[in-house]
């Protein structure tokens, strides 16, 4: 099948405060208990009802598993990502990726490398390099992404933004929306291809497990509305960082 079934990892935005205060004089401190290191990998697994990739559902229920991992010192990652639908056009997906993020100028930038294999079918393997930039704009953060696949010989390209309110503690309400255009990928030339809303609640668990359950809208334009209907679709995932 050439509609390229493949799956992306899906990126995540990270934001990081930090504080610092003064030391009072006269005020005794209290023992500063320091955490284990972590060696930087992050193990997810999850469930979708339905496997949307670039607007396109591929299969339902579908079970996942993803191991990331920082090099420290470094600013590469790398990656792999398994799907194996139910039901739909895909058998079942494996995906092997390495990236390097940098931030520019209060952009944060990456360049990510994905090869995508289907070990079930014995579909031949696809390569897609994808560059993505991302920033906070104050009131919301907007991100984009350029992507190339070099088996298909098209463009993916994506821009979106999102919004997080806290609910607890330990847990947070994300609502992001975007809008998708491609240039000979899903058809020929160029073509506005989906619009997307999202809302996800991001838990805590502890400092180290996250879950995350989500609902999402996906609505169909030219480049796939031939063969793509418009569809509510959800899930959710459970990763563990060490």
């Amino acid at each position: 099948m050439k509609l390229k079934l493949l799956a992306y990892s899906t990126v995540g935005a990270l934001a990081i405060s930090i504080a610092n205060a003064g030391e009072p004089k006269g005020v005794i401190e209290a023992p500063v208990i320091e955490e284990e290191p972590t060696i930087g990998a992050t193990l997810s697994s999850g469930y979708m009802t339905d496997y949307i990739f670039y607007g396109v559902d591929f299969g339902g229920n579908a079970v996942w598993t993803g191991l990331d991992y920082a090099v420290a010192g470094t600013p590469l990652s790398v990656g792999v990502w398994y799907i194996n639908p139910t039901d739909g056009l895909l058998d079942d997906e494996l995906d092997v990726y390495a990236s390097v993020g940098q931030e520019i100028a209060g952009f944060d930038m990456s360049l990510t490398m994905t090869g995508y294999f289907f070990p079930d079918s014995g579909g031949d393997a696809t390569y897609e390099l994808g560059y993505g930039i991302g920033r906070s704009l104050g009131i919301v953060d907007w991100n984009a992404t350029v992507r190339y696949d070099f088996e298909v010989e098209g463009w993916y390209m994506e821009t979106g933004i999102s919004k997080g309110f806290a609910v607890s503690d330990m847990m947070e309400l994300v609502l992001s929306t975007g809008i998708s255009y491609q240039v000979d990928y899903f058809s020929n030339g160029g073509d506005f291809n989906h619009v997307y809303v999202m809302a996800a609640l991001p838990i805590a668990l502890t400092s180290d497990v996250t879950l995350e359950p989500y609902v999402a809208g996906l609505f169909a334009l030219d480049a796939i509305d031939s063969f793509q209907d418009d569809i509510i679709h959800g899930g959710v995932s459970l990763s563990v960082s060490f």
